[in-house]
Parts: structure tokens; sequence; C-alpha cells
């Protein structure tokens, strides 16, 4: 996918320009039926109305692409969930919660 304007890459991710907003998020709100209203109200870091339909246009424009981008994330997260299970997860959460608690 080649960004443009309204959306930029960022190491193996894609972004709306100048903003910490992901691509996925916008597109995975398209897919939920949400209308540009409601993901622009959803989005208070987002000034930029047009630039959100920017990002929409270029979803549409690319919509094979980013099926594949998001299916390609989506298997990266999974494989993270099971290298790092809910458990263990929790358990590093707690020990680390008791180690700001005993150096305070």
């Amino acid at each position: 996918m080649s960004p443009n304007k309204s959306v930029e890459q960022r190491g193996q991710g894609y972004y709306l320009a100048g903003t910490r907003i992901s691509l996925d998020s916008i597109a995975y709100a398209l897919r939920r039926g949400e209308t540009v209203e409601d993901i622009h109200a959803d989005l208070p870091a987002l000034s930029s109305r047009e630039k959100l339909e920017g990002a929409i246009a270029f979803i549409k424009e690319n919509q094979l692409e980013v099926d594949a981008y998001l299916a390609k994330n989506e298997r990266r997260w999974d494989e993270a969930r099971k290298l790092n299970p809910p458990e263990m997860v929790e358990k590093l959460q707690r020990y680390r919660a008791g180690q700001v608690l005993k150096s305070a």
C-alpha cells in the first residue's frame, strides 16, 4: 500500500498522518458499520475530519491490501498471545505492582 497525505506508514503499521491513530482502528470501525460522524466522535484527538475522510477513502481504494494487512496483524497478535498467555501477563503485572510498592 502506498501511503498518501492522510495515511502514513511507520514501521510495520499504518496511521492517520501526524497522529497515533492506527489505520486498523478506522478499518475495524468501518467493518462495524460506524459512520464518519461516529468515528470522528470517538477520536477526540483527531481534529481533522478531512484527514479521517481521506483515510476512509484510502481503506476503500485499497480494500484487498487493507484486509491482508489486518489479517497479518491478527496473526501477529495471536502469536504474541500464545507467547504471553493471560495468566503470565497477570502474574507479571502483580509482580511489577509489588515491586513499585516496595520501592515507595
